[in-house]
Parts: structure tokens; C-alpha cells; sequence
């Protein structure tokens, strides 16, 4: 019987709206009327579970029918029994509400699992062995991407392609900074582009020239980009498949259990074919491009369902910090020439784009870092309040990183979601001083001050931007301390928060920015079993501790999805 309760395909906001209310008094109805007939296919016992519920209370086990949790407790469950029903001892493990990560790139980031490593090159000259060796182990003519390289790591200078050109003759290369803002172009691949020093930069993006040749260099940001990635081969539906796979592998491994993903069509359409494959959840937010490809796909199939949903879109204002292309009021310290772009090149067409997802109850999730960016959009999304009338929209902004008071006071007012990812605070805190004054930065990664002001922060990671693990964000959030030990007790450490908070925006909040706060984000009677089994109790060990915590056991619909050694 529960397994009828499932909201399947939405077709329209009100219907979705209407099945969240029937589902809701469904539930408390079978729940507390009939709870007395309902025996459990699966319990987890011996637990310390944290449910996230505003009770507070620890339980020991919990009772699964199907894919629902069918109780939560401390003493007796042998009301629950059947002679079938499989009793999973948690060894008084730490539970929490299964993590959902708010921002990922999941392909890309699969993809990168697969592909060369840049991340940890620590020098140029590391940088320059990784594509020796990297090299030997494609086959000419093969693209090299990924990357996720960080010139920060060796004092800010930015790589070029004369670096690589010696190693890399055969293939091209397009590998991207840790951010995406920012990509190294090697010879073969600006030739295949047709970048040379008479390219003109396109609107929101840079070639990076050599002042005195005046040759491009091989750095590209922003949309300057895109002059190379078109071109590059899309991947194998045979690849795809293994991507898709390293992924969900990887994420069931940290604990992640659903995934707010900002993808491409292509990655939309590679979800929907082997979606019974999935480990986790998607709430797939493709680039708004796709608009009218939505629109359509909404309007022929609803919304998805449960385990595969797209009633999201994403676009960007600007670019990053580390690039120099967050849009900015004051110039850059360290550069005065510039304040960063502007990188949505037609701004009205944008704002008609916005009216009609918002008129199909499609939910917006813009990208905007700098300060201006975030004055921008939010500028915006009181617009089409003002267009549109209020409704329960939960406007997202995607990083809401440096922000002006004023914005900071409409984010509360107008009920505008922040998506933060706490490790970058951490990361960023190494170099941040050099591109910004004092003023602005402790109006950077506010988390303790969302709170305060009752705002639905939600945290993820940006994967592959920072590491998909949410125990290290959680530990970013708590502690605050820069990755090079600069900051030991937290940089702007008025901003820390608690662990249990840190838990809440990966999980309860996470819920709610989706719109499936009846469903997920606690354990509790009624919604999804989907939760993590952790080593330690990390609200009680020390928060150096907590990013060396291991997760048990990954659970999602009642299913173990990662088990430890398994």
C-alpha cells in the first residue's frame, strides 16, 4: 500500500501542489490510524540516530516498508516483526538524514575522476609531469580534459601553453581551472579553434594574450570557452554510461543520497535512459539554453518523479573570483584594469526566459559570485514577483558568495534561497585578500548570519570545484580554517556554525530548496528511507576529526546502495 502513496509525474505547479497536500493528509491518516497493522520488510537497530527533527531526541532503530520509513524509535519493535523482516544491526554507528548535495556537476565530475590530475599539482612543474605521464597513456589524437587545476597553489602565476605543447602534440588539450572559469588551451586545440592573435574576445569571455607578441597564451575564461569545447567530440553513449557509474559509485562511497545537479541537456537525457540505474536522487537544473527544450519536456511528461526530476533551470550571471570574472562594483586589488563581466550576454532576453519558466512553475537557479552579480539577480527575481505575483518559487541563487547589505537583507525578505558551498570558504581564504578589501569579505560565505535571520541556506559542494565529500564541508562550515593554516581559529570566525546546523543545510534545508520537504531531509515516519551511517558521532568528536570520518553504510529508499568493504 505505500508504495501507491509515490507521487509519480507532476503536470503542473497546482497539481504538484495538490499532491503534496493529499499526500501529506494520506499519510498522517495511514501513519497514525493504521500504524498498528504495519510490519516492517527492514530494520536498522542498535543506532544513534540523529533525525534532524526539531525533537531533537536520538533514537535507536528504524522501521522501513518498501522504500518508507514506517517508524522511528528507542525501545520495542517487536510489533513491527514479521517472520521475513531482516534486522540490520548499525553497531551504535551515527546516523544522519541522507546528504544531498545542492550544486554539482556530476558528468563533469565523473569525468574528472577519469582524467588527468591537476588539482594536486602543487608546482608548474608537477604540472608540466602529470601531462608527461598522463600522455603516454591516451591515444594520439585524443582529447585531454578535466583537470581542475589551481594556479593559486604556486603563487598565482597562470599556466601556459608552452608548457605542455611539448608533450602534447599529437592531442589536444582543454583542461579547465578548479572553478570552470578558467581553461588551459594547448597549441593543437587553439589551432582546431581557429584562436589565434587576431581573435577578438567574445562577449563575456577573454582570450589571455602575451602583451608583447600579443599571441593568446592558451588561457581562456568565461566564454571564451566555449570557442574550444564546442568542438571537442561529444563522449560515447558507451562512456557516458561508465561516467555516470564512476559517479554514483563514488557519491553512494561519501554519503551523498540525492544530488541537485546543474547539467546539460546531453546529461539530462543520459539520466532519463539509465535511470534505473541510479544510486541516488537527481534534481537535474539544465543550462537555460534549453529553455524552450524544457518547457516542452514539461509539458509532455510533467515534472519527473522522485528518483528523477528536471523542474529546475540554471543559469550564470558571472564568472568566479579566482578568474577575475565575478562581476564586481570596485575593481579587482590586483588588477585595477577590471571589475569582472557581466557574463549573460543578452540580459533582456534573459529576463523573458525568466517570465516563461516561471509561468511553467520551473524553479531558477542563477549563478551569481561577485557583488554586483548578486544585486543583479536578485534585482531580477523582485521583478518577476512584481510580474508575476507571489507565489512559493524558491528563487535560488547559486554560490551567493560576495554580497552587499542590501542583499543580504532582500535575500531574507523576499525568501530567496542561498546555495552556499562551505569548502570554498576554506580554499578561498588562501588567496581571497589579494582580489578583494576587508569590507567585502566578511560579507563573503555568510553562514551564521543566514541563520540568524531564519534563511534556508542550503549547502553543496560544486563538484568538481570542491570536493564532493559533505563531511569536509560540514568541517569547512564549522571550523572555518583556511586550508593553508592561516586562519587556525576561522576566518571571519563570527560566521561559524554548529555541526548540527552544518548537517541541517545538507539535509533539511537541502529538502526544502527542492520543494520536498513532505519527503526527505529527516528521518521520520512517512518520508523516504534515505539516510548515511557514519563511524563516529561527528556533533561529539573534534572538529579537526570530522573530514577523516568514514560513512558505513549509504542508504537510499530502504536500499544499501554503499556498504563499508562491500
Amino acid at each position: 500500500m505505500l508504495v501507491c502513496l509515490r507521487l509519480g509525474y507532476y503536470q503542473s505547479l497546482e497539481e504538484y501542489i495538490i499532491k503534496k497536500i493529499i499526500l501529506t493528509l494520506v499519510s498522517v491518516y495511514f501513519f497514525f490510524g493504521c500504524s498498528k497493522n504495519i510490519k516492517a520488510d527492514k530494520i536498522y537497530v542498535n543506532g544513534n540516530i540523529y533525525t534532524g527533527t526539531d525533537e531533537g531526541k536520538r533514537q535507536k532503530y528504524i522501521a522501513i516498508k518498501n522504500e518508507f520509513i514506517v517508524d522511528v524509535g528507542q525501545g520495542e519493535y517487536k510489533h513491527l516483526l514479521t517472520k521475513n523482516t531482516q534486522i540490520i544491526d548499525l553497531h551504535d554507528h551515527f546516523v544522519v538524514p541522507g546528504f544531498t548535495d545542492n550544486h554539482t556537476h556530476f558528468m563533469s565530475g565523473g569525468a574528472t575522476l577519469m582524467s588527468i590530475d591537476l588539482h594536486s599539482a602543487k608546482s608548474p612543474e608537477i604540472f608540466r609531469q602529470r601531462f608527461q605521464t598522463y600522455i603516454k597513456s591516451i591515444n594520439p589524437g585524443e582529447w585531454v580534459t578535466g583537470g581542475s587545476w589551481d594556479h593559486e597553489h604556486w603563487g598565482g602565476e597562470l599556466p601556459n601553453r608552452f608548457w605542455i605543447d611539448q608533450y602534447t602534440e599529437q592531442n589536444p588539450v582543454l583542461v579547465s581551472r578548479v572553478d570552470g572559469h578558467m581553461a588551459l588551451a594547448n597549441s593543437k586545440a587553439l589551432e582546431l579553434a581557429g584562436i589565434n592573435k587576431n581573435t577578438t574576445n567574445p562577449s563575456g569571455g577573454v582570450i589571455v594574450k602575451n602583451p608583447t607578441t600579443g599571441e593568446p597564451t592558451g588561457i581562456l575564461k568565461d566564454n571564451a570557452i566555449n570557442h574550444v569545447s564546442k568542438i571537442i567530440p561529444s563522449a560515447s553513449k558507451k562512456k557516458r554510461k561508465r561516467i555516470l557509474e564512476t559517479a554514483l559509485e563514488y557519491a553512494s562511497s561519501v554519503g551523498i543520497t540525492q544530488i541537485h545537479d546543474m547539467c546539460s541537456w546531453e546529461d539530462l537525457e543520459t539520466y532519463r535512459k539509465y535511470k534505473n540505474t541510479l544510486t541516488l536522487r537527481v534534481y537535474a537544473l539544465p543550462w537555460y539554453s534549453n529553455w524552450k527544450k524544457l518547457i516542452a519536456l514539461v509539458k509532455e511528461e510533467g515534472y519527473g518523479d522522485d528518483l528523477l526530476r528536471w523542474n529546475g533551470m540554471k543559469a550564470m550571471v558571472d564568472g568566479s573570483l579566482g578568474s577575475r570574472t565575478a562581476w564586481m562594483y570596485e575593481p579587482y586589488l590586483d588588477d585595477r584594469r577590471t571589475s569582472g563581466l557581466l557574463r549573460m550576454t543578452d540580459t533582456l532576453g534573459f529576463k523573458n526566459i525568466m517570465k516563461s519558466l516561471d509561468d511553467e512553475g520551473i524553479q531558477l537557479a542563477v549563478h551569481a559570485i561577485g557583488d554586483r552579480a548578486n544585486d543583479w539577480i536578485i534585482g531580477e527575481y523582485i521583478n518577476l514577483i512584481k510580474i508575476n505575483g507571489n507565489k512559493d518559487r524558491r528563487s535560488r541563487i547559486e554560490h551567493a558568495q560576495h554580497l552587499t547589505m542590501e542583499a543580504i537583507n532582500k535575500i531574507g525578505n523576499y525568501n530567496i534561497i542561498p546555495s552556499m558551498q562551505p569548502y570554498g570558504c576554506i580554499d578561498d581564504s588562501r588567496w581571497m585578500h589579494k582580489r578583494i578589501g576587508p569590507s567585502l569579505m566578511s560579507r563573503t560565505y555568510i553562514f551564521n548570519t543566514f541563520l540568524d535571520k531564519n534563511v534556508n541556506l542550503t549547502f553543496g559542494s560544486d563538484w568538481e570545484v570542491t570536493p564532493l565529500n559533505p563531511l569536509e564541508g560540514i568541517y569547512a562550515a564549522v571550523t572555518r580554517q583556511t586550508l593553508d593554516g592561516s586562519n587556525p581559529n576561522g576566518w571571519f570566525n563570527d560566521q561559524r556554525i554548529s555541526v548540527e546546523d552544518a548537517i541541517m543545510c545538507y539535509t533539511k534545508n537541502n529538502a526544502f530548496a527542492g520543494f520536498q520537504e513532505d519527503k526527505l531531509g529527516t528521518i521520520e515516519k512517512g518520508k523516504y528511507a534515505d539516510f548515511v551511517v557514519l563511524s563516529d558521532d561527528i556533533t561529539k568528536i573534534e572538529p579537526i576529526n570530522i573530514p577523516k570520518t568514514i560513512v558505513v553504510r549509504t542508504v537510499v529508499s530502504g536500499r544499501d546502495v554503499f556498504t563499508l568493504n562491500n
